[in-house]
């Protein structure tokens, strides 16, 4: 059986596409991991969670909670991060179901309290983040040539 292999101008789109979203997936991390949803996944291991499932289990939501919790876990699926089944709901419709994967479980805290969040967690940290905008914005206008 023959191996796709892909051209060079395809390597270098993909390359560009993880470059350029490079900065999003540790943020959507991040936002799972200040919303705890790992956490309530973990508690049921092997569960299939939906969004209205898991904006359930939250101490504070509005209407848009499910919604934007199912666009939280639709981008991690696409990453892997999490598992995605789409099954039928008793109206005949179709959801999503979302669970966890071995890459997700590191963010899950240890029974020592430890996990990887907390170094995601610091690397983001809005501080740390904006102290890397205002370097590269100072730099950019020291170094434009008008």
């Amino acid at each position: 059986m023959d191996s796709y292999k892909m051209s060079e101008e395809e390597q270098e789109l993909l390359r560009v596409n993880q470059i350029t979203v490079g900065i999003l997936l540790p943020m959507v991390i991040k936002t799972a991991i200040e919303l705890d949803l790992f956490e309530i996944m973990a508690k049921t291991p092997g569960g299939n969670f939906s969004s209205f499932d898991l904006a359930s289990s939250l101490p504070r939501q509005t209407q848009e909670t499910p919604v934007l919790i199912e666009r939280i876990l639709r981008f991690l699926a696409s990453h892997s991060v999490v598992t995605s089944t789409i099954v039928k709901d008793e109206h005949g419709g179709s959801k999503n179901l979302y669970g966890m994967t071995a890459l997700s479980y590191n963010y899950v805290r240890r029974q020592d309290g430890t996990s990887h969040a907390s170094s995601l967690l610091f690397i983001n940290d809005k501080v740390l983040v904006n102290c890397w905008l205002v370097i590269k914005t100072s730099y950019l206008h020291t170094n434009i040539v008008l």
